[in-house]
């Protein structure tokens, strides 16, 4: 029996994917599509098609108490950050927060299979890795080209 080099690939990805997704496997019903809004909801799994494969997600953020987010872990073969920026929030309160937005862009290869994709935060203060921290999980599908 031969084995395509295309079926040892996908086979690797199923178990990259799933090492991925090992703690919280999401169910098919917490779903939903990508659209122009930034994606907010850690529990729901975002759906990434070929046709649209940019999509944002927007984090709660406090700058002025030192605490930022940043990628803990990221798929970079399958996903590309295209930038981020931070929102403050419409008010003249001091220390008040704001929102921090992503902005990634599913790569071509992403979409030879279907795969469960994950992207962890974490917030942090820059100069103090090591200490108290929080982390954000949020999980895209993507729809396989076939």
């Amino acid at each position: 029996m031969k084995i395509s080099r295309f079926s040892v690939v996908a086979g690797l990805c199923l178990v990259c994917c799933l090492l991925l997704a090992e703690e919280r496997p999401i169910p098919a019903s917490t779903l939903v599509m990508a659209n122009p809004e930034p994606f907010t909801d850690p529990t729901r799994a975002i759906t990434v098609t070929a046709d649209n494969p940019e999509f944002s997600i927007r984090l709660k953020s406090n700058p002025t108490t030192g605490y930022r987010w940043y990628l803990k872990a990221l798929p970079s073969t399958w996903l590309e950050v295209l930038g981020e920026d931070y929102v403050p929030s419409n008010t003249t309160a001091v220390g008040a927060g704001g929102e921090e937005t992503w902005h990634f862009k599913v790569l071509p290869e992403g979409f030879k299979a279907r795969m469960l994709l994950s992207i962890e935060f974490v917030s942090v203060q820059a100069w103090n890795m090591k200490g108290a921290n929080t982390t954000q999980s949020f999980y895209v599908a993507t729809e396989s080209k076939e």
